[in-house]
């Protein structure tokens, strides 16, 4: 079930920086095994089962999680193939191979049959088997624990959501799909928004698969892209993250393409794995391992907020392997708004850092913001929103005596990029442990490159000031 949280900017912008310490980790929640349609190439490479799978996918590089989600159903030409016995198997090898802290195991299920108005959901959370059929050879009884028919989204939507624990994820989603009257009016993208659906989805792909490659040299990537759907769903009023989906049918789980749903979290554990899934802290991204920093005055990517200041804006793009962003464009929409569902409101061109303030918004709608990186290789990143609604009257952050501002990397060598939300007079100070100071610039841009290489190693604070305030964090100088 997809948590909701509206939170107000005037206390909690401060107490969300100070309180909270976030990591990036790496990965994929959909992959097929053996006991479904997966692992078709078992017979060669030795590995049919999950237990073996999650043995492989731990040797992948940049891959912290493997989800397996088996497709739910058999069918009479046994195509996926699945049962139910195996479904309570599946739990118990990932339970086994789950290493809390160094890698994630999971297990659900793919739900659904590709036919016009259906569609594909993977959900997660479940103990029990979702399901239709009623007769499969060799499966005494019905193969499901609790039944949902295949064609039932409304039905599958709010089992999901009234299940502490589980969420949903839309599988390469068509526009015509997840109808709940058999053709495209009731289908997700063009039926009037639901509720109950919307605390039951928490995301789709920026891309999914390839699905029967069998590479694993990393480089064989979809040129696929589900980016107008999700900005159409977004148009329809529903709060849904973006990720990236490998959809792996062969024994190559991490390594059939660099692509990997990034998911922002506390640290590597399966429950705050969820509950990041479920506050749409992810993105989707081709690099697989940039690390994204997308917030509005201090508020993760994911956040539903309200508040009456105009919302600012930041973006990092920060890429181990030394990559940079060609383009980082802020998008801008909100629900029922016309014209191409987003629009976009901020362009910065070669540079890892962006910043926007949005003066032009309303009091009383919600409006929705994510930001979309294009690497200077080609590769691309998509961040999942956030959503703002401002409360009349709405001013300026600084007048609440505070200044939003943000750098990386940290720990830091020699160079410090430094990102304000716009374009100020400001002083930048850095003091020791014992408040000496041992850098002090002015800064009148919202991107700046600070010099460290005459501060010898410790732990520092950082201060930005005005004449009116000032605001500070710690970073580390190696």
């Amino acid at each position: 079930m997809k948590s909701f949280f509206t939170f107000s900017i005037f206390l909690f912008s401060i107490l969300f920086i100070n309180a909270q310490s976030y990591n990036y980790y790496f990965g994929n929640l959909h992959s097929h095994t053996a006991f479904s349609d997966g692992n078709k190439d078992s017979l060669t490479s030795g590995i049919g089962r999950p237990d073996g799978s999650y043995t492989y996918a731990k040797a992948s590089q940049n891959f912290n999680f493997l989800g397996i989600s088996e497709h739910n159903h058999y069918s009479s030409l046994r195509n996926p193939g699945f049962k139910l016995p195996r479904y309570q198997v599946g739990l118990n090898m990932a339970n086994a191979a789950n290493q809390e802290g160094t890698f994630l195991s999971l297990y659900g299920i793919e739900f659904g049959v590709s036919s016009e108005y259906n569609g594909h959901v993977l959900i997660y959370g479940f103990n029990q088997l979702l399901g239709w059929e009623t007769n499969v050879v060799g499966q005494p009884g019905n193969n499901y624990d609790i039944y949902n028919d295949k064609s039932d989204f409304d039905g599958l939507f709010r089992k999901i959501k009234n299940n502490p624990g589980s969420f949903a994820y839309l599988a390469h989603p068509n526009f015509n799909d997840f109808s709940t009257n058999g053709n495209y009016t009731g289908s997700l993208a063009y039926a009037p928004y639901n509720a109950s659906y919307d605390s039951a989805i928490v995301g789709m792909p920026l891309r999914s698969g390839l699905a029967f490659s069998t590479f694993e040299n990393y480089n064989d990537y979809s040129i696929g892209n589900y980016f107008v759907y999700f900005k159409k769903l977004l148009y329809q009023g529903y709060h849904l993250g973006i990720g990236y989906d490998h959809d792996n049918h062969y024994t190559n789980f991490g390594r059939s393409n660099g692509g990997r749903l990034a998911i922002i979290s506390p640290s590597l554990t399966r429950n705050n794995l969820i509950s990041a899934m479920q506050q749409m802290h992810f993105y989707g991204s081709d690099d697989s391992n940039a690390k994204i920093e997308f917030s509005m005055n201090g508020n993760i990517m994911g956040s539903i907020l309200s508040g009456s200041v105009y919302p600012a804006f930041q973006v990092l793009h920060n890429d181990p392997d030394g990559e940079l962003a060609d383009t980082i464009k802020i998008w801008k929409g909100y629900k029922n708004s016309g014209g191409l569902w987003a629009d976009i409101v901020n362009t910065s061109i070669q540079s890892n850092t962006s910043g926007f303030v949005d003066y032009s918004i309303q009091p009383g709608i919600e409006y929705y913001y994510f930001a979309e990186i294009k690497q200077a290789d080609g590769q691309w990143i998509v961040t999942s929103p956030i959503w703002y609604t401002g409360t009349a009257p709405v001013f300026v952050k600084e007048n609440l005596q505070t200044i939003d501002f943000n750098f990386f990397p940290n720990p830091v060598l020699k160079q410090l990029n430094l990102i304000v939300p716009q374009s100020n007079q400001y002083d930048a100070i850095i003091t020791d442990v014992l408040g000496k100071e041992v850098l002090h610039k002015k800064i009148n841009q919202s991107e700046t490159l600070l010099l460290l290489n005459e501060i010898v190693s410790g732990i520092y604070t950082l201060t930005i000031k005005t004449d009116k305030t000032s605001s500070s964090k710690k970073i580390i100088i190696e």
